[in-house]
């Protein structure tokens, strides 16, 4: 990382509960290219984040769809509270919104290390060495965890369908920053271009528009009249 970059980092100020207290399609977005940092006896890591997911209030794949339990409580915590579950022998993040409703965490791009060492929700977690002891943090205002604004936009973002879920994984509320290594896999498609091929031929194909002159009614002014489509 160059001495530039590093300052650029190092001046990004911490995200407070007013950032989180949004829609979470919006937060999901807005956390693109935001840098999550841990404490620990090591030292300090920080990764890029540049993937996402949404979980929304009445979602059959959210935690929270049939209401708090022992396991989703933090997911009911004020916004910008950390959830943490364990699944298959690895733990993942979220950020949670509004009550019943987070964003889960599902790439960073690490500021040393190798692009994929963070790629996936596990990897993240374990990349910073997130734990189950760290469900319910207020990540507004927590010592070890800190997450700050993204010091420069993220550029190109793509959504898609959700994955590793079985109930509405059509929905496109993943959310990835478009072509960065540390997406996890499957990656999002990239959207096609607007000026494609098959459209250029399209408009090519078009009729040209006919301009007419014809002398105004008065004041002796020339005015222009479309003829054709």
């Amino acid at each position: 990382m160059t001495g530039a970059s590093s300052s650029r980092r190092s001046a990004s100020p911490r995200l407070r509960a007013g950032f989180f207290d949004r829609p979470t399609q919006r937060v999901a977005r807005a956390l693109l290219g935001a840098l999550l940092s841990a404490r620990a006896r090591g030292g300090a890591r920080t990764v890029r984040v540049v993937e996402t997911e949404a979980y929304l209030r009445g979602d059959p794949a959210s935690h929270a769809f049939a209401g708090p339990t022992v396991r989703n409580r933090s997911m009911f915590g004020p916004p910008g509270t950390l959830y943490v579950y364990r699944i298959h022998q690895v733990v993942c993040a979220n950020v949670v919104t509004r009550p019943g409703e987070a964003v889960l965490l599902r790439a960073g791009a690490p500021s040393r290390g190798a692009p994929r060492d963070a790629s996936g929700p596990g990897r993240l977690c374990r990349y910073l060495g997130i734990t189950i002891d760290d469900d319910g943090r207020d990540l507004a205002r927590d010592r070890r965890l800190l997450l700050r604004a993204a010091p420069s936009p993220p550029g190109a973002v793509v959504t898609g369908p959700r994955v590793g879920v079985r109930r509405a994984a059509e929905r496109a509320l993943r959310f990835a920053i478009d072509g960065d290594p540390a997406v996890s896999r499957p990656r999002p498609a990239r959207a096609p271009s607007a000026a494609s091929p098959t459209r250029s031929r399209a408009v090519a194909a078009r009729p040209r528009t006919r301009t007419r002159r014809r002398r105004a009614s008065g004041g002796g002014r020339r005015g222009a009249r479309i003829v054709g489509r």
